[in-house]
């Protein structure tokens, strides 16, 4: 007697409120049983690159505590219901490949089932790169060999499925920001959200089995060392929380926000802090939208606008993921079309300096240490930092400070993370490489007294205001008198002089543009005479 099974194959829609795939299944009468299905990667667990195999505690603390209130969800729900977590290290998954890791622990779970059971995998859509890549081994090596498995897509992570902008730009991703908003505007207002799931289908019978959501200690290949003091609790609960504290209840805080009025150094965040909320599906996009477009209509006070207003953060985002879905090798200069050619500098030590805040410039030594221990800084702070390291002092490639905020950020998104990375380094999307960011100038606008700087660095806590941003200026009795000495007790500049230098990269940078530009015009020549 042949028997249906619906399994919520969850990767980031982790809520109850506006879930499409989850919502189907609790209102189709084909539904016999279902079961919420998350697979954890024992050899990459939540990371979502191809390069980095390790996230840090932030990262794999806010995604199991997310777990976990999705889990209390559906038993508040469905009393005999639960969140299956699977990880691959229980499997017969001897493959090095997290892809192959991924798909064998689902087929070795699937093979309890007879072939009298019709199974539907209900599946939301992540349009990264690798998650894509990922996705088609599911298909390849777990449902085509069934006839018994099938599938069904959902967009769950955007305002407008990507291919909707795609069809208005003739295939590719519009060039610029503002282009993307007319096309954005072309389209109808984003769908209303689906109601919040009330009930679901019962589970089935399952083998014995270790289902539960791991502990922080189980997990293999996560970095204990860095991370964990953040104040980010995972999950829908707290998701809806934030949302409400930032925007229904602060309607004229978020008609008005402007994003670069807000501080990249302030000791207290000065934005909704829901980008991890958002990254990890704990949110619908939709519904923070709808929710800004009442407080828009609430507050008495003039709206801000696109591209610096809440509504335009999400606007940009939509903007990012079409690009990192619709360029091949978005995440890599070589073979990225959108990518200018640069020859980045190679020098591990400089890279480390600034990936372990010992770069002997505070303001940056102070947003890394921040970024290191809690997860977070804000996206001023990203763009100083990575515009240090690559075409502002270091020189070296922005795929390697990509890698360490996929490690270390709560909040990182594959496409925003690889796009904003290559903004920033003026490989792509972004070519004003004459404007530079200054490790010493850029902070004191928000902060002169230097109090971020002293919160996350102790060494300088006692260092007067007028060299808190320059230690190396102080003159040796000062330095003791702030029981701070320049290179014993803070670390040497790793740059000498950051005019000097950023000056000097701006002639390469400027090179790398020209060679560029002749071998663009070369290749079209040659197409045109082939």
């Amino acid at each position: 007697m042949s028997s249906s099974l619906s399994i919520h194959l969850l990767h980031n829609s982790l809520r109850l409120h506006d879930n499409p795939p989850l919502y189907e299944i609790s209102t189709s009468a084909a539904a016999e049983s279902m079961i919420p299905l998350y697979i954890i990667t024992s050899k990459s667990p939540f990371s979502q690159s191809d390069e980095v195999n390790k996230v840090n505690k932030s990262r794999a603390n806010f995604c199991l505590e997310s777990l976990e209130d999705f889990d209390n969800s559906l038993k508040a729900i469905s009393p005999t219901q639960r969140l299956i977590c699977l990880q691959s290290k229980d499997y017969d998954t001897s493959s090095p490949d997290p892809d192959v890791e991924y798909a064998e622990t689902l087929k070795s779970f699937l093979s309890q089932f007879p072939d009298t059971t019709d199974v539907t995998i209900y599946y939301e859509r992540d349009t990264s790169g690798p998650i894509l890549r990922r996705w088609r081994m599911v298909l390849d090596e777990v449902v085509a060999p069934k006839d018994n498995v099938s599938v069904k897509l959902f967009e769950t992570n955007n305002l407008h499925p990507l291919d909707n902008y795609l069809a208005k730009s003739k295939g590719n991703p519009p060039n610029s920001y503002g282009s993307f908003c007319k096309i954005f505007n072309s389209l109808s207002s984003p769908a209303p959200c689906l109601p919040t799931v009330a009930t679901l289908p019962p589970p089935p019978k399952l083998i014995k089995g270790s289902y539960d959501i791991p502990k922080l200690d189980d997990l293999e290949n996560v970095d204990q060392t860095t991370g964990g003091k953040g104040g980010f609790k995972g999950g829908e609960t707290e998701a809806l929380k934030r949302l409400e504290l930032t925007v229904v209840k602060n309607c004229d805080w978020a008609a008005t926000f402007e994003k670069p009025k807000t501080s990249p150094n302030s000791l207290n965040p000065s934005t909704t802090l829901l980008s991890p909320y958002v990254k990890h599906g704990c949110i619908s996009p939709r519904l923070f939208y709808h929710k800004l477009s009442e407080a828009y209509e609430k507050s008495t006070k003039p709206n801000s606008s696109p591209p610096v207003s809440l509504h335009g953060q999400l606007l940009w985002r939509e903007y990012n993921y079409l690009h990192g879905y619709a360029t091949p090798n978005f995440d890599k200069m070589i073979g990225n079309p959108s990518a200018r050619q640069i020859q980045w500098d190679d020098d591990p030590a400089l890279l480390k300096a600034w990936k372990d805040a010992e770069t002997g410039f505070p303001f940056i030594d102070a947003i890394m240490t921040q970024l290191k221990e809690t997860g977070w800084i804000h996206h001023l702070a990203r763009h100083m930092v990575a515009c240090f390291l690559t075409r502002g002092d270091l020189y070296l490639s922005w795929e390697e400070g990509a890698k360490v905020f996929e490690e270390r950020l709560v909040d990182a998104d594959w496409s925003i993370n690889n796009f904003n990375w290559q903004w920033l380094s003026c490989t792509a999307h972004f070519y004003q490489y004459f404007r530079c960011y200054s490790p010493i100038a850029f902070g004191k606008k928000t902060d002169p007294n230097g109090d971020y700087i002293r919160k996350w660095i102790p060494a300088l806590a006692k260092m007067p205001k007028k060299y808190i941003y320059e230690p190396w200026e102080a003159p040796l009795a000062v330095q003791q008198a702030a029981s701070c000495i320049v290179g014993k007790d803070y670390p040497n500049r790793i740059v000498e002089n950051h005019t000097t230098t950023s000056k000097n990269n701006m002639s390469r940078i400027a090179e790398s543009y020209k060679l560029h530009k002749e071998a663009a015009a070369a290749a079209a020549a040659a197409a045109a005479a082939a």
